[in-house]
């Protein structure tokens, strides 16, 4: 009865009369952005890591990204707002998203942003800050047979690794190959390996235009590459979030097993004098005639990137089934570049890698009409 819902004045809530479903959705006010900023807060010296392993994630794009993908364990979600100011649209979405995978959120005020600075080592973080485990990079030997285009997945035989490196990196051998779906066509994996580049924009600008063209896997190898650090996953955009990422420890051995199963290697580097030009967008190529089958369409291949100053180490290319190279217009390959005045002989590795990739992948141009012109209203 309806007094018996009431003592002492106060409500009593009967939870269990609520179904489970509806209780989940309903967010307390103080998560529906009631709450306002503090001007006088105490601010600690400094935020320990839930983990050993933990890592501070920073940027709207890629916090927001980590929260959708769920490839991380999460443990702690910092928004500063401002005194004075509303909470941005990215930031609320970012916080209901939080709240809907029932994360911790602490809403920073005051100065608590020299704090987050320090979290963020410095680097710009737009008042977001996620505390998470590290990416899954699931450590491979080599890369097993595709037995045809129809294919919706490859195989990878697995390397070792550590129970708690299991626990993050997880120990599914299946790798997913993103067939376009704006096209009516399959095609064989293409998988992008990345050995000695040391620069974290460049690194993850590959990242992010590897993700954006449907690569379907990176390799991570050699010792000297960049590690995957928040400000690599800041500067893809959070694509690496949604990237599968392979790892090898011994580079000559996983091209060799990869090799026997059909995979074939192709390393980038300048075009050489005995170089021959084929269009990618065509299936022809292989011939005078223009008849017959791009070579780049008809196996399983890996794309091979190398450092910014050096490229590709000659004991890597040596083990490749051919060199891809992307030839400037403004010099000739046999006078080499001492032809061009300006000595411009190669293009930046992010930039280098995203033409390959498209080439490889055979991206089509999307082209639509244009819009109508605005006419201008009289007075």
């Amino acid at each position: 009865m309806e007094h018996q819902r009431f003592k002492h004045g106060h409500k009593i809530e009967k939870p269990r009369e609520e179904p489970q479903q509806s209780r989940e959705k309903v967010i307390p006010s103080s998560r529906r952005g009631t709450d306002r900023p503090k001007e006088n807060v105490k601010v600690p010296d400094s935020i320990p890591y839930t983990t050993p392993a933990s890592e501070f994630i920073y940027g709207t794009n890629a916090v927001e990204a980590a929260l959708r993908c769920s490839r991380r364990q999460l443990y702690t979600l910092y928004l500063y707002q401002a005194f004075g100011e509303e909470l941005s649209p990215a930031k609320s979405t970012i916080r209901k998203v939080a709240y809907m995978k029932n994360l911790k959120v602490k809403m920073a005020y005051g100065e608590w942003d020299k704090l987050l600075d320090k979290m963020s080592a410095g680097r710009p973080h737009n008042g977001c800050i996620l505390e998470a485990s590290p990416l899954p990079q699931l450590p491979v030997r080599s890369l097993r047979a595709v037995p045809s285009k129809d294919e919706d997945h490859f195989s990878v035989d697995l390397g070792q690794q550590s129970r708690e490196e299991a626990q993050v990196n997880g120990m599914d051998n299946h790798v997913k190959i993103n067939h376009p779906p704006m096209q009516d066509r399959r095609r064989f994996p293409v998988v992008l390996l990345l050995d000695g580049v040391v620069d974290t924009g460049n690194y993850g600008a590959i990242i992010r235009s590897a993700y954006f063209l449907g690569i379907d896997a990176i390799v991570l190898a050699g010792r000297n590459s960049a590690p995957l650090s928040p400000v690599t996953i800041k500067a893809s955009a959070g694509a690496a979030e949604n990237m599968t990422l392979l790892q090898v420890h011994n580079e000559v051995d996983f091209i060799q097993k990869s090799k026997l199963n059909g995979w074939r290697f192709y390393a980038a580097d300048v075009p050489g004098p005995g170089s021959t030009f084929i269009d990618p967008m065509s299936n022809g190529g292989t011939g005078p005639d223009g008849q017959g089958e791009n070579p780049l369409t008809q196996a399983p291949s890996v794309i091979m990137m190398g450092s910014e100053a050096s490229g590709l180490t000659h004991h890597i290319k040596s083990h490749a089934d051919s060199v891809v190279s992307i030839p400037g217009s403004r010099f000739s390959t046999h006078l080499g570049v001492g032809s061009d005045p300006a000595r411009v002989d190669s293009l930046n590795v992010s930039v280098a890698a995203a033409l390959l990739m498209e080439m490889f992948l055979r991206v089509p141009l999307a082209v639509s009409g244009a819009p109508e012109k605005r006419t201008s209203k009289k007075a």
